[in-house]
Formats: C-alpha cells, sequence, structure tokens
C-alpha cells in the first residue's frame, strides 16, 4: 500500500481531470477559503497526474492568485509569488475509469447523505446567534434558516399527539402511513379543496396557515 502524503505545488502545475460532471459553488467555496483557510487538500491521480478531488478549490485559489490576494492559511507561497496549495500524494487509479468513477463517488456520498433538519437548524442557530458572518460561510443564508425552522415547527405540529407508530409505521417507513387517516385534531374537507402544505411524514394536506 503507497503511503499517502501532503505535497505543495504551485496552482499551475496542477492539471485538471479531463472530464468532471461535478458543478461548484464558486462563491460559496471562496467564502469558505476566506473564512476558515484551505482546510482540506485536493488529490492528485498518481497514473494520470491528474486532480481528482479539489477542482472547485483550484478554481477559486487561481482566481484569488490573479487578483492579488493574500495566501489563505493553509496555502503557501514560492520565492517568485506563485500559490502552493496542498495536495494529497500516493493514490493510484487503476484505469480512466476508476479514476473518474472515483472523482464522481467522492462528490455522490456526500451529496446522499443528507442532514438531520432538527439538529442542522440547531447548529444554525446556534452559528447565527454567536456570528451571523459564520452563518453565511457555511453556505446558508438567514432566509433559509428561517425557511428550515418553518418547516420544521409545521412537522412538529403535524406530529403532536401522533404516536411514533402511528407517524412513522411499526417498520419505521414514512411510506407506511402515507396513506393512512390523519390526525383526528384536524379539519375534514372535501376532496377537491386547494391545499397549500403537506405534512413530509404524514402526507397530511392542509391549507391556510402553517402551524
Amino acid at each position: 500500500m503507497t503511503q499517502r502524503y501532503i505535497e505543495y505545488m504551485p496552482l499551475p502545475d496542477i492539471p485538471s481531470a479531463t472530464r468532471n460532471a461535478k458543478d461548484h459553488d464558486l462563491a460559496g467555496i471562496r467564502a469558505s477559503i476566506e473564512t476558515f483557510g484551505c482546510v482540506v487538500a485536493g488529490e492528485i491521480d498518481e497514473r494520470t497526474g491528474r486532480l481528482v478531488v479539489g477542482h472547485g478549490r483550484k478554481e477559486v485559489l487561481t482566481k484569488m492568485a490573479a487578483e492579488g490576494a493574500s495566501p489563505p492559511e493553509g496555502v503557501q507561497m514560492a520565492k517568485d509569488g506563485t500559490w502552493l496549495a496542498p495536495i494529497v500524494r500516493g493514490w493510484s487509479s487503476r484505469s480512466d475509469a476508476d479514476a473518474e468513477a472515483y472523482l464522481i463517488a467522492h462528490n455522490r456520498t456526500g451529496e446522499k447523505g443528507g442532514w438531520y433538519q432538527d439538529v442542522l437548524a440547531q447548529s444554525l442557530l446556534d452559528i447565527q446567534q454567536a456570528d451571523a458572518a459564520l452563518l453565511a460561510a457555511t453556505g446558508y443564508s438567514s432566509d433559509e434558516l428561517a425557511d428550515l425552522e418553518e418547516a420544521l415547527a409545521v412537522d412538529a405540529h403535524v406530529a403532536a399527539g401522533v404516536s411514533d407508530d402511528e407517524r412513522y409505521g411499526v417498520d419505521g417507513g414514512v411510506d407506511d402511513v402515507a396513506d393512512g387517516p390523519s390526525p383526528e385534531e384536524f379539519q375534514s374537507f372535501d376532496d377537491d379543496i386547494s391545499t397549500d402544505y403537506q405534512c413530509p411524514r404524514c402526507a397530511y394536506e392542509w391549507s391556510g396557515k402553517p402551524r
């Protein structure tokens, strides 16, 4: 097994992958780097010599350097002024398909993980109360936090008085209750009434103000 190590490489000398399906929130990446520094190193495939992780960071750092900004924490500067970015070395793909599969998997696995919405909302609220600038650096805005809190409040209201078995089904799946009866405290309406809201857990639909 090849040992992994960090090498600081000149930005112009870091070749990108020949194809990259992942788009990037460059403004968000820049805000993160300017706030926290360059915390995560990119990764190069030793077989191809090309980047497999870190394309967005490379693009942002290249733009910052061209603008004459000071190198963020975690980035070094050569004597000639070239920025040196941290790169993980030591991994080799088995084929071009293997390299591209890893590039996609690296992004897709994080994307599929999702969030624990209640924990996320509380974390963002605590961050906002501590420092509003830090909230912006997370990639979430105060409006998005408000929307998240509102959705959780609606969910909590609908779930009030409903047991876990009724809410999640005996095997814990949301689909088990999607076609079940609505909670007793909700008023019944004709089927053709327009609806504005739907509970994400029990699929109950209603109009009016979210509560």
